[in-house]
């Protein structure tokens, strides 16, 4: 059985206004190939999807620079394995402390 995924992700390096404190900063926008292609489908480019990704953080775009490519494999049992030990330490709190925990 095949336990973990591959994500293809390019990343691109963008110069963008931040609305939050006013100041420009380099901030890195992760993007799927299944963003890629969807945005392909309506007809935008990948500097119009970026920028609508940077919007939605209060982020105004002054300059993106090429993507770069990754591969990011997730090992499913490890997610889950981490997944339960948080749950086990949630209930451990609410136990405890009487809820609140999160």
């Amino acid at each position: 059985m095949r336990n973990t995924i591959v994500i293809y992700v390019r990343s691109f390096l963008v110069l963008a206004h931040n609305h939050r404190t006013g100041k420009e900063e380099a901030i890195t926008v992760p993007v799927t190939k299944e963003q890629l292609r969807a945005s392909q489908l309506v007809g935008q480019s990948s500097t119009e999807l970026v920028g609508r990704l940077c919007e939605r953080q209060s982020y105004t775009v002054v300059k993106i620079g090429t993507p770069v490519r990754h591969s990011i494999t997730l090992n499913l049992e490890e997610l889950v394995k981490q997944y339960q030990e948080h749950q086990d330490a949630k209930a451990k709190w609410n136990y405890l402390y009487g809820g609140g925990a999160e």
